[in-house]
């Protein structure tokens, strides 16, 4: 992910926990844990947008998904090779 992306992303959240901090000392408590949570799961969120960006992770994703197109192809074509088995044996 690029730098300016991944800046604005966890300088942002580490604001919005700060303010959750404040609201929590501040009888916003409720406010405080649900701003807190939010915070948390978009931190989590940049964190893994900048994991999966990396190259090596993207070609790892690519070749997994090519591994399961093959897996596909292969399952189709005994499906064929099934249907196409009933098919013959149903015929009188």
């Amino acid at each position: 992910m690029p730098l300016p992306y991944k800046l604005a992303g966890y300088l942002g959240n580490a604001a919005l926990f700060a303010l959750c901090l404040v609201m929590l000392f501040t009888n916003g408590v409720v406010v405080g844990l649900l701003l807190g949570a939010l915070s948390a799961f978009n931190i989590f969120i940049v964190y893994k947008l900048d994991q999966f960006s990396r190259p090596e992770a993207w070609l790892a994703h690519q070749l997994e998904m090519s591994q399961l197109r093959e897996q596909l192809l292969a399952s189709q074509k005994r499906l064929a090779d099934v249907e196409g088995g009933v098919a013959k044996d149903a015929k009188p």
